[in-house]
């Protein structure tokens, strides 16, 4: 008699062997042609966005991206028939299948069950089709990306190294894309394409041509993508996604590059938090984005609905991220904002919640936090957070009446009731200080305004925000060390705690760092264009450095060489003279041993 189970027994324990001996083999070959076609087919993306083609190559395009989707489809499928445990296979890939099911209901939808025949038929069909197809393949990728995560261990790469190389390519990728022909209405030269990528990547604001006139819709979104990515980091989003997607364990290093990009001092909490940051992120953009578009919607101010929507997009990712950017040429001026409270509001709360950081919003708007506070009287708001507000809030309260009494009879002059003064001298200050929207002319304030508004742009917003600047806590701690030194004491202390003195080094060592280079960038800038009143270049400088974006328009009459400085002054701006510094050097040990004091006279 044939002994079924016996056979079945031999033959699953062929397949067990066959798929031990060929998983790893079929595994890199599936890698190799997975990176080759993936790069195909991303420029092949890049060209049909970016350069004037035929119908000829539009089909072309789309057969490469249809094939490459058939080809992930493949290799999924392939991959889990050489997976030794295909239950944890299905869990560690579930968002990967998810995607690969609904693409294939949907390719059945279209090609051969023909729902919604009259839409197919339509002339906007191909174009909305191939544009859905694109969204499958880059999330696709994506995913695919997140599985690399591994391959950074094999690279020792500090994390501040990696911190500026990332930036380093965000600002390279977008030269790139702003040079091409069909993101600019009649072109844009080299410099004025990198000046543009490198104050979006920046998240700066600053610009030598206009956003809404030079730039076609397809331009202005790649400023958009590169505000939101220079806004948490590209590295945040790359973490996230591999945290998140993969359901992979994040190993050490990746935790030691959050901690330290992050500025936490828990180990164990810096991808939860990472998480928490960028689902923080959409919930408050995407508030902003409902609230100007239910209120552009009630002005009439936009033909359509779309175009309602994109700018309800753009101007609320430019304003939680401090960015700057504006798509009108007067600012704010042309699109009702300026004479309007409503609008002015959202963008003041956008634009402070983003340069609070997004620990301090965790830590005072978490319903979780809030609960424990209610719960568990003793406990409080931590120590980085009350500093923060408390830095914050005076400067914007000082500042706000300052700005008030100076500019009440010049800048404020056309506003007609003293609420309107206040409440405009208010939005300036709030605005001003990190993200560069304005309602008033710059050009119209005295120069002591000019001065007090250079100081609080040097200072900033506050660490682990997407605002600029030394930071307020660093102010804070240079201040405390001040006091502390007046008053002979020999520790600094804040609510019964000692703050090191490693600290109040690096507080110090921030603040003449940058001081020093805003210095440098001012000498350059005077040397080549030497026509430029020093005040001018003064606050150039200091907004390009600090990323506020601030600025009178002088630099899109500036000479390239004046340009590339102020780009540079971005760029060290963005990822901090500390951060660019430890990236360059190597850490050396310190001897066990120590000199004797040496004393001299100081000031």
């Amino acid at each position: 008699m044939f002994n079924w189970k016996s056979r079945n027994e031999y033959a699953y324990s062929k397949r067990k062997l066959h798929i031990a001996t060929y998983k790893d083999k079929v595994r890199r070959v599936l890698q190799i042609c997975s990176a080759v076609i993936s790069l195909a087919t991303i420029v092949c993306i890049i060209c049909y966005h970016g350069f004037y083609i035929t119908p000829q190559t539009k089909n072309l395009i789309r057969g490469i991206i249809m094939g490459s989707l058939c080809f992930y489809v493949l290799k999924y499928f392939v991959f889990f028939f050489y997976s030794l445990h295909r239950k944890e296979f299905l869990k560690k890939s579930w968002f990967e299948g998810l995607v690969i099911v609904l693409l294939i209901v949907q390719f059945l939808s279209v090609y051969v069950f023909h729902r919604h025949a009259d839409f197919f038929q339509s002339e906007k069909f191909e174009d909305y089709y191939l544009l859905f197809i694109q969204v499958y393949f880059l999330i696709i990728v994506l995913v695919e990306l997140t599985k690399m995560n591994g391959l950074m261990g094999k690279f020792n790469i500090s994390p501040p190294l990696l911190m500026v190389a990332s930036f380093l390519l965000l600002i390279t990728l977008g030269t790139c894309l702003l040079c091409m022909p069909r993101m600019t209405v009649n072109g844009i030269s080299f410099v004025d394409a990198l000046f543009t990528a490198t104050s979006a990547s920046c998240i700066t604001g600053l610009t030598v041509v206009s956003t809404g006139t030079c730039f076609t819709v397809k331009g202005q979104v790649v400023i958009m993508l590169l505000i939101q990515m220079g806004g948490i980091s590209i590295l945040s989003f790359a973490t996230f996604f591999t945290t998140f997607l993969s359901k992979s364990f994040v190993g050490l290093r990746y935790q030691y590059m959050v901690r330290d990009m992050l500025s936490t001092n828990e180990l164990s909490e810096s991808v939860s938090l990472l998480r928490s940051i960028v689902l923080t992120t959409a919930i408050i953009e995407l508030s902003g984005v409902a609230l100007f578009y239910t209120y552009w919607n009630t002005t009439g101010f936009f033909t359509s609905n779309s175009q309602n929507l994109f700018y309800s997009f753009f101007y609320a990712i430019s304003a939680f991220n401090n960015g700057g950017f504006v798509l009108m040429d007067k600012s704010l001026l042309d699109i009702g904002v300026a004479n309007s409270y409503f609008p002015q509001v959202i963008i003041a709360v956008l634009v402070f919640l983003g340069g609070i950081g997004f620990l301090t919003i965790r830590d005072f708007f978490s319903p979780r936090q809030i609960r424990k506070r209610k719960k568990h009287q003793w406990k409080s708001l931590m120590p980085q957070t009350k500093i923060i507000l408390t830095t914050t809030g005076a400067i914007i309260l000082i500042c706000t009446v300052l700005f008030f009494f100076i500019e009440k009879d010049n800048a404020l002059s056309g506003q007609t009731t003293l609420f309107d003064k206040i409440f405009t001298s208010f939005f300036q200050i709030i605005t001003c200080r990190t993200s560069g929207f304005m309602v008033l002319d710059v050009n119209n304030m005295a120069l002591s305004t000019m001065i007090m508004i250079t100081l609080i742009i040097f200072i900033g917003g506050s660490p682990g925000s997407t605002a600029g600047g030394v930071k307020t806590t660093t102010l804070f701690v240079l201040i405390k060390s001040v006091l502390a030194t007046i008053q002979g004491k020999k520790h600094i202390e804040y609510q019964h705690r000692t703050i090191p003195t490693a600290l109040v080094s690096r507080a110090y060592s921030i603040i003449l760092m940058s001081f020093g280079f805003i210095l440098v960038s001012c000498f350059l800038i005077t040397l080549v264009q030497p026509d430029i009143p020093l005040n001018h270049a003064i606050f150039e400088t200091t907004s390009a450095f600090t990323t506020c974006g601030l600025s009178t328009g002088a630099p899109a009459s500036w000479n390239d060489a004046a340009k590339i400085i102020l780009i540079c002054n971005m760029y060290i701006g963005r990822i901090g003279t500390l951060t660019l510094a430890f990236a360059l050097t190597k850490h050396r040990k310190e001897s066990q041993h120590t000199y004797p004091d040496l004393y001299m006279m100081v000031g």
